[in-house]
């Protein structure tokens, strides 16, 4: 029988390799859609699964640094309506790692593991703002209404879910720095 000190130091090894994976690993692009026209453009049927998903916002163009854009995101994501309504706030630490790059296409705004990508994303942009589920809660947002999302996953079928995608999350999390979150 391995003692505990034996089944820790395998696990330690195992979780570097899964390290190494994720750190080569990039989600795939399952869409673009616009969230007045979301209902008719997300595949839904591309996100039954468990796994890894990370929702995109693009750049309307209309800013050629990303600290011009994030005032003027922020500006309407902190404002008074959203507050205390079981939404994620933005993270100044994971905004900062992105003050030093251009102003990109495409902004990481969340990452999220869920054992049914499917329904997760629903709520993310369906849910009421009265609702006291957590999430991002798009459509109640009408500012956000025109803006151009994208969706992209990492399917993780395992038997250890619980072991192992937290760790694949919070890898990616701190790889591509999602402007919004929990953590």
């Amino acid at each position: 029988m391995m003692s505990i000190q034996e089944i820790d130091a395998e696990i330690t090894k195992q979780l570097a390799r899964l390290k190494e994976s994720v750190n080569k690993t990039e989600l795939l692009q399952v869409c673009e859609f616009k969230l007045c026209n979301s209902h008719k453009e997300i595949p839904w049927d591309r996100l039954r699964h468990k796994g890894i998903y990370l929702i995109e916002i693009k750049n309307s163009e209309k800013f050629d640094s990303f600290e011009s854009w994030i005032e003027a995101f922020k500006q309407e994501w902190e404002s008074e309506d959203y507050l205390k309504k079981f939404t994620p706030n933005t993270k100044k630490k994971r905004i900062a790692a992105h003050m030093q790059n251009n102003i990109q296409d495409w902004i990481p705004i969340y990452i999220g593991k869920s054992r049914n990508v499917e329904k997760r994303i629903y709520e993310h942009i369906y849910k009421e703002l009265n609702k006291t589920t957590f999430a991002l809660k798009l459509m109640a947002r009408p500012h956000l209404r025109d803006q151009i999302f994208r969706i992209k996953v990492l399917e993780v079928e395992v038997e250890n879910y619980d072991a192992i995608v937290p760790k694949i999350e919070w890898q990616l999390r701190n790889r591509i720095n999602p402007i919004i979150g929990r953590q």
